[in-house]
């Protein structure tokens, strides 16, 4: 049974860097410094941004598509589309709230939980349960000092060529800008680390993020991977976290976890 109460049992921490091969657009939703019709993320003093909701978005749709291959189950946000029942679909969660209203104890709230949130939604959120994992923005380590323009053009589908008049530019971040980031989990079950296993292989193998990426936009890579972790149930480890600071080395942990779920899918419940 899981377990995911708001007790701290295990903290997991993953470090690295995300490397972009190609230039990237990530819109700000308003025009661009250099006066294009589509801006960029930019701190005050014109660095790259690269918010934690874009990667947490982008890392989530990948353990969606996972999921399956690794024995658990996800909504998609769509039970009739999925034909998982989640409360994160807003048409099946109205039709149980109620029930959810009256149960007054915490333990069976958390019971009645596992019975209806699907198991990428118990560790990335749902709208009655708050996330498990959390993203950083990243941190930006290199970058061009610069911006480039690009050209864009609204197609007809009909027609496939060019709306009249329907020309745009926009600002990209150009190739080689790398950030890093943290990712952290609270509470981590096995099969859930092996999901963040499976999702991260995916980013280490190259991905995409941001807007225009179908025009070759936004291919990046996640490198140097580092896992550190810290058992609360375990004297030593929470002195050297609470202390120091410090976390223990657990760079296996994912592989082990996902090697594990693969030959033993479906188990976990």
């Amino acid at each position: 049974m899981k377990n995911n109460n708001k007790i701290f049992r295990k903290k997991v921490k993953i470090t690295g860097n995300l490397v972009f091969e190609t230039a990237f657009h990530i819109g700000s939703g308003k025009e661009g410094e250099l006066a294009t019709d589509m801006g960029v993320l930019l701190e005050r003093d014109g660095r790259p941004i690269l918010p934690g909701s874009s990667l947490k978005g982008n890392f989530r749709s990948f353990a969606e598509r996972l999921a399956g291959y690794l024995g658990l189950k996800a909504c998609l946000l769509d039970s009739d589309l999925s034909g998982v029942k989640c409360v994160s679909d807003e048409t099946y969660r109205k039709g149980v709230y109620e029930e959810f209203k009256e149960i007054k104890q915490e333990r069976k709230k958390l019971e009645w939980l596992q019975d209806h949130v699907c198991d990428v939604c118990s560790l990335f959120g749902s709208p009655l349960q708050a996330s498990r994992i959390f993203f950083s923005d990243g941190l930006l380590l290199e970058w061009g000092r610069g911006l480039q323009v690009r050209d864009g053009v609204c197609i007809d589908r009909d027609t496939e060529t060019a709306r009249h008049g329907a020309k745009y530019d926009f600002e990209v971040v150009p190739r080689g800008a790398a950030f890093k980031i943290t990712i952290e989990i609270e509470n981590p079950e096995d099969y859930e680390l092996a999901l963040v296993g499976a999702a991260l292989a995916e980013w280490e193998h190259g991905f995409r993020l941001g807007g225009f990426t179908s025009r070759g936009l936004g291919k990046v890579c996640f490198t140097d991977r580092k896992v550190e972790k810290t058992d609360y149930t375990d004297a030593e480890q929470l002195m050297d976290y609470l202390i120091s600071h410090k976390m223990t080395p657990a760079d296996s942990l994912l592989d082990k976890s996902l090697e594990d779920q693969l030959l033993n899918g479906g188990n976990h419940a």
